[in-house]
C-alpha cells in the first residue's frame, strides 16, 4: 500500500510539474548596446552563423511601454546554414524587440527597436540571451547582413564596411582576418 501511494505521488508531480521552467519571454532582456568596431563584433558574439529567417513570427508582451506605442518582444526562427563561430543547432530562436504599432521607417526608435526580420537569407552575429535558449542580435543592426545575389549587404548607418559585399567563401576568412 505504501509503495501504490508512493507511486501515486510520483506520478501525480510527473504530470503536475513541468520537466523545466521555461522563461517568461516577455521579461528577457534584449541586448542593445552597440558595439565599437568589427573586431568586437566578432569578439562579442557566441553564434556567428549564416542562415534563412523565417517570416513568421510570435510576439510577447514586455508590460513596458513609451510614448510612442508597447514594447513588444518577437521570436522568429533561424535555419542555419552554416556556422562561423560556435556550436550551433540546426534551427536557432532569434528575441528580438519591438514597438507597436509599428513607428515610421524614418523613426529613430527603428535603431533601439529592430522588431522581426524579413524572410531571407542573412550573415548574423548573435549573443546568447542569458537564462534562456534563445539568441539576440550582437549590438543589433551591427550584427545583421542580408545576403542579396550571393553577397552580404552591410546597412547604411549601422554595419561595418568589412563584412560588406562578401561571397559565402570570403566571409571565414574574412573572420578570420579580423579576430583570429
Amino acid at each position: 500500500m505504501r509503495y501504490r501511494l508512493l507511486i501515486l505521488t510520483i506520478l501525480l508531480c510527473a504530470v503536475i510539474l513541468p520537466a523545466s521552467a521555461e522563461p517568461n519571454i516577455g521579461h528577457l532582456p534584449v541586448a542593445t548596446a552597440p558595439v565599437p568596431s568589427a573586431k568586437e563584433l566578432v569578439r562579442q558574439s557566441d553564434l556567428i552563423v549564416l542562415g534563412w529567417m523565417d517570416s513568421a513570427h510570435q510576439s510577447y508582451p514586455t508590460g513596458r511601454s513609451i510614448p510612442q506605442g508597447k514594447i513588444v518582444h518577437y521570436t522568429q526562427t533561424l535555419h542555419v546554414k552554416k556556422v562561423f563561430k560556435g556550436a550551433s543547432p540546426r534551427l536557432l530562436t532569434i528575441l528580438s524587440s519591438g514597438v507597436e504599432p509599428l513607428p515610421d521607417t524614418s523613426s529613430p526608435l527603428n535603431l533601439t527597436y529592430t522588431g522581426p526580420l524579413a524572410e531571407g537569407n542573412y550573415l548574423v552575429f548573435l549573443r546568447k540571451v542569458k537564462g534562456s535558449s534563445l539568441y539576440s542580435l550582437t549590438g543589433l543592426w551591427q550584427g545583421v547582413y542580408p545576403l542579396y545575389q550571393g553577397k552580404t549587404i552591410a546597412l547604411q548607418g549601422a554595419g561595418f564596411a568589412d563584412f560588406n559585399q562578401l561571397s559565402w567563401n570570403e566571409i571565414e576568412p574574412k573572420l578570420k582576418s579580423i579576430h583570429p
